[in-house]
């Protein structure tokens, strides 16, 4: 910590001599490289797949991304399988540090998979179409019966999950394979944008928000007119196969032949797409491996450092790696993307009187930054602390300050710390942290300082 004590001259006149009140000025060290933080940067991918990644083959993980089969959640009609969920955040919550989580409920796999949806829905008399070798069923989605039970399901999640604060964002999914918003690995089907409107298809956008008022959203941009839909009733979005440059094609590829042009549609049908990254998620997943980038694409580091820096633009918050080991040609380029995926809180500045006395107030001046590329989409509070020379809590204090409306660059701001009137005379140290609703410090500042219970001790004050 670098820390010079500023001697400033107050108004405070008293007959015959002006009072100098001595201003305590720090200004915490800051931190350079990936940090780890809730909701934020590489995914875990269904709690790894069981595998044991070392650091050295992955990076840490802020958010653990899982998506389930309906006739996973509900293999009994009203009977659901809340311990599928609930497995997910006691695996994100044992991480360390803790872990938020994303959820998708799909309803489509591939042909060759048998049926995703429960039997019990089927034999309701839900029309659609098996495969021809009535290996698999897939559903008409505009099927009142259908439609019906899904807002169900979706609802009996919601009841137990919404507005969990550790619950990063819900995927809008439930339409096409995967809940990928098309169906082209079905041959026998017409593609979804031709079967149906994109009113039909709306009706699962409005879905998600009615079973999850209070959680982030987001929308596949495959969702074309439903994504400009879903992004102005407040979703984020997300991007399949981000780093497709030549995967499926040597003349055509995602990065450059299909995302722009839909995310340039979007943003002419709803004219705050572009600031979508404001109020929710922006979340990728790559196209297969990075070992395949390497062994099988032959991707340059260029064409990876093209891959990230374009996430980077779009003000990602999230990429899955799908829990699958980096070459080391490209960690590096990982590990850079990461100090800015996201929120990144630093202290700056922190200023304040030297000297206080016992039931009085202590006002903290701050400054902060957000170094990264996107807010906190889920709140945390600002917290300020007084303890002593055995780290008991003396004074401690919320601010009103939201870190949802954080965004990228530098904010000041102020708060008065309230002090007991019995406080003895003596040396404090003040301490910072971010908490959660349990009072759990949550956040990892981009600053040195930090005490093994994740508060940041960031200056001293003397009582007498």
């Amino acid at each position: 910590m670098n820390m010079k004590t500023l001697v400033s001259l107050m108004c405070m006149v008293f007959p015959g001599a002006v009072i100098a009140v001595p201003t305590t000025v720090v200004t915490p060290k800051a931190l350079s490289g990936p940090i780890t933080n809730p909701g934020t940067g590489i995914a875990s991918f269904h709690q790894g797949f069981g595998q044991q990644l070392t650091p050295a083959q992955y990076p840490d993980t802020g958010i653990e991304y899982e998506r389930f089969y309906w006739s996973e959640l509900e293999p009994v009609e009203g009977q659901y399988n809340f311990a599928l969920v609930d497995d997910a955040f006691r695996f994100a919550a044992a991480h360390q540090p803790a872990m938020n989580v994303g959820l998708r409920v799909m309803v489509l796999d591939g042909p060759e998979s048998g049926s995703k949806i429960p039997d019990w829905l089927i034999r309701k008399g839900v029309k659609g179409v098996w495969t021809p070798d009535r290996k698999t069923f897939a559903p008409n989605l505009d099927d009142p019966i259908f439609l019906e039970y899904s807002q169900r399901l979706l609802n009996a999640f919601g009841k137990r999950y919404d507005g969990n604060e550790n619950l990063a964002y819900i995927d809008i999914g439930m339409v096409g394979s995967w809940g990928e918003w098309h169906n082209s690995n079905f041959p026998s089907l017409p593609p979804l944008e031709e079967r149906y409107t994109p009113a039909q298809l709306e009706k699962y956008v409005k879905m998600h928000f009615t079973a999850f008022p209070k959680t982030p959203k987001i929308m596949l941009i495959a969702g074309n007119e439903n994504l400009a839909s879903a992004v102005r009733r407040g979703a984020g979005w997300r991007a399949d196969c981000l780093g497709d440059w030549r995967n499926f094609s040597t003349t055509w590829n995602l990065m450059e032949d299909d995302y722009p042009p839909r995310l340039e549609a979007a943003q002419a049908a709803y004219s705050g797409f572009n600031d979508a990254w404001k109020r929710s998620p922006i979340s990728f997943e790559i196209c297969g491996h990075m070992t395949e980038w390497k062994t099988v694409q032959h991707y340059t580091r260029e064409e990876v450092q093209r891959t990230f820096d374009w996430a980077i633009e779009k003000h990602a918050s999230t990429i899955n790696l799908k829990s699958s080991e980096v070459p080391v040609m490209y960690r590096a380029i990982v590990d850079n993307a990461l100090t800015k995926l996201g929120y990144r809180f630093r202290l700056v500045s922190l200023s304040h009187d030297s000297v206080v006395t016992r039931g009085s107030t202590l006002t903290l001046n701050s400054q902060w930054a957000n170094d990264g590329i996107a807010p906190s989409y889920l709140k945390y509070d600002v917290v300020y602390r007084l303890v002593n020379n055995t780290n008991k809590v003396i004074a401690q204090g919320k601010t009103s300050d939201d870190i949802r409306s954080w965004l990228p660059g530098e904010r000041s701001l102020s708060y008065r710390l309230s002090l007991p009137v019995a406080l003895a005379n003596g040396q404090y140290y003040i301490e910072v942290a971010m908490l959660d609703s349990q009072g759990k410090a949550r956040i990892n500042l981009a600053n040195e300082g930090k005490q093994s219970d994740g508060w940041y001790r960031v200056s001293k004050v003397r009582a007498q």
